[in-house]
């Protein structure tokens, strides 16, 4: 099983939950202490949200500070701002998703991928 963390307010405040195939999801409302988290969990898999609220760390920031901490999971920025995203991916991360509307399909399609790969 692949494990999984989604920094992301608004999944965290709608309380979502992500049972899928292949994949133990985790969702966190803010990613001020990403790295410590990061590391305690050994996830596989980070998705950053960019913005998560007055107060809290940015994505770019949470990113750069998880790669500076030797994070070494793929981490997937999500914004709908491509400005957001290129600075997440300035900052270290593997990719990005435009819209958090994708974020349960690209959570199967990791998932299917997973099982088939095993």
């Amino acid at each position: 099983m692949l494990k999984v963390a989604v920094f992301d307010d608004v999944v965290a405040a709608r309380a979502e939950q992500f049972h899928i195939p292949g994949l133990t999801v985790e969702v966190f409302a803010h990613a001020d202490d990403a790295p410590v988290v990061c590391a305690r969990g050994g996830f596989d898999v980070v998705f950053m949200d960019f913005a998560m609220g007055p107060g809290r760390l940015d994505g770019a920031t949470a990113v750069r500070d998880l790669r500076a901490a030797g994070c070494r999971a793929k981490i997937i920025g999500i914004s709908s701002d491509p400005a957001a995203n290129a600075l997440m991916r300035t900052a270290g991360a593997d990719d990005a998703l435009g819209s958090k509307s994708h974020l349960r399909s690209y959570l199967v399609h990791i998932g299917a991928t997973h099982q088939r790969a095993s």
